[in-house]
């Protein structure tokens, strides 16, 4: 289960919150994201909520599925199952390894799954290392795609990797507190559907 909060910001609050915590940005190497979000014909995994894209990450491209299960106050949580994949055929075919629900996996192999947007943008990602856990903080900026509509975006990333979850949204909302960070209540892929 994937655990992040989404903040709608500029990259000076992400500059000025390294600095709170003593990280240093020009330490990290950008990651250049394009991906791309598929979908059957009638829209069922929309209906689902749950996200299917293949993304190109520097030289690496992954397949991922995304169902979403909650997000409130900048907290998204959901189940996520990512594995490397050239194509989306290959990706379906191993999700199921993953963990992700074979049974769907199995279905959307025999649909027409068609394009339905594009996200691209660099990431800024940094680890935020405690003695209660460790997050990773990321500052991502690019564009979100709905056939000819493009918006630009700019936004703060702070997602869970291990040790206490309490003491992380602790420090998440206290850090959303502090800079003023204004929650951003849906995903990437929500956003491009909505232009």
């Amino acid at each position: 289960m994937e655990r992040e909060y989404k903040w709608a910001a500029d990259r000076e609050q992400f500059t000025n919150i390294c600095a709170a915590l003593s990280l240093d940005p020009n330490t990290v190497f950008p990651i250049s994201m394009d991906a791309i979000y598929f979908d059957t014909a009638d829209g069922m995994l929309r209906d689902q909520k749950i996200g299917l894209r293949l993304r190109r990450e520097n030289a690496e491209t992954v397949c991922c599925m995304k169902r979403r299960n909650a997000a409130q106050n900048g907290l998204h949580v959901h189940e996520e199952y990512e594995c490397p994949a050239d194509t989306l055929t290959e990706g379906l075919s191993k999700l199921v390894s993953v963990g992700a629900p074979a049974a769907l996996c199995e279905t959307l192999q025999g649909e027409s799954l068609i394009a339905i947007a594009q996200v691209s943008f660099l990431r800024h990602p940094i680890l935020w290392e405690t003695e209660q856990f460790c997050a990773e903080l990321s500052f991502d900026q690019g564009h979100l795609i709905n056939n000819a509509h493009d918006l630009a975006f700019c936004e703060i990333e702070c997602e869970y990797k291990s040790g206490d979850i309490a003491m992380f949204e602790l420090a998440c909302k206290a850090l959303a507190e502090r800079f003023a960070l204004h929650a951003e209540p849906r995903s990437k892929l929500a956003r491009a559907l909505s232009l």
